[in-house]
């Protein structure tokens, strides 16, 4: 993708419009959790030996082309490729090359956060051109929001897209989001309010969203988010093996069902009845049946709020 090509989330939207989805797909590659990929039964001592990474590349494969006119976009979680040494990271590059190859937009989640040269050199390794390049990254901003400026600036110049971490998913997230603060608000609708300021220096698409966004996955607090950040495209984990459904997800979504991206990654790639494929044939045919019938349920989901917010 060259510098200057379409904003992230105009491309974004066109593709939930044109493919009716609002689905990303998480892509973790957990070698001990099928059959085809277990190391112990692959003969190997090690997840990172060439026999279980191969098989991890066509289970990953497997999943992200049996899928790719379904999903918005994948989410590949850097810990896990990481946590498979120097070829973890080669796989990396692999499936982020396959998704553009299929036209699936990368969202990588890494969840990157540092000051100075350091941001930028994450930024430029993430938002460049480089081959762990993706369309959007995952930040935290917990060293302060001046850490921000190299990942939003090289999302701009580039046509990407930033998720700050706001609100999270995790049963320990209120420890720290939660804490009330002496002017009132919490951590988390502090940190909204100056993400919603600095997306208001930023130029906005034609549907009025900034490549400033934000992780959101705490469903209870979806509406305020929503309306606290008007001009951000909100990523939201939570759904299916984390508890969330389609109802608790789609206040994520603007009035014109808009401006949000729901992703599952055991769910669609490792859920039940995952462990009885035999083949990575088998194995893609059950990933896109998840993932149809999670793109079903969103629609749906969306559909019937719209419906609610316009007879109310």
């Amino acid at each position: 993708m060259a510098a200057g090509s379409e904003p992230y989330a105009r491309r974004l939207h066109a593709r939930q419009a044109r493919l009716r989805t609002r689905v990303c797909l998480g892509l973790d590659p957990r070698p001990a959790s099928h059959p085809l990929t277990d190391p112990e039964r692959l003969g190997a001592v090690s997840p990172r030996d060439p026999r279980v990474l191969a098989a991890l590349r066509r289970y990953l494969g497997a999943a992200l082309e049996a899928a790719s006119d379904l999903i918005a976009a994948c989410k590949p979680q850097a810990a896990f490729f990481e946590a498979l040494g120097p070829a973890g990271w080669e796989l990396l590059a692999e499936v982020v090359a396959l998704a553009r190859d299929l036209g699936v937009p990368v969202v990588l989640d890494a969840k990157r956060g540092d000051i100075g040269s350091t941001a930028q050199a994450y930024a430029d390794a993430y938002l460049g051109e480089g081959p762990l390049a993706a369309d959007a990254l995952t930040v935290s901003p917990y060293l302060g929001l001046d850490t921000l400026e190299p990942f939003v600036a090289a999302a701009a110049a580039h046509g990407r897209g930033v998720y700050v971490l706001v609100r999270t998913s995790n049963p320990g997230s209120g420890d720290l989001q939660d804490l009330p603060l002496a002017g009132g608000g919490t951590v988390a609708s502090r940190l909204a309010e100056r993400l919603a300021a600095l997306s208001d220096g930023l130029e906005a698409d034609d549907d009025g969203y900034t490549p400033l966004g934000a992780v959101t996955g705490a469903p209870l607090d979806l509406p305020w988010l929503r309306a606290a950040l008007p001009r951000s495209p909100l990523l939201v984990p939570g759904y299916g093996a984390q508890g969330a459904v389609a109802a608790d997800v789609a206040p994520a979504f603007d009035a014109r069902g808009l401006g949000a991206l729901v992703n599952a990654s055991r769910t669609l790639t490792y859920g039940e009845g995952f462990a009885e494929a035999t083949t990575f044939e088998e194995v893609g045919a059950l990933v896109r049946e998840r993932a149809e019938a999670m793109r079903r349920d969103l629609e749906a989901a969306v559909a019937a709020r719209a419906t609610a917010s316009a007879g109310g």
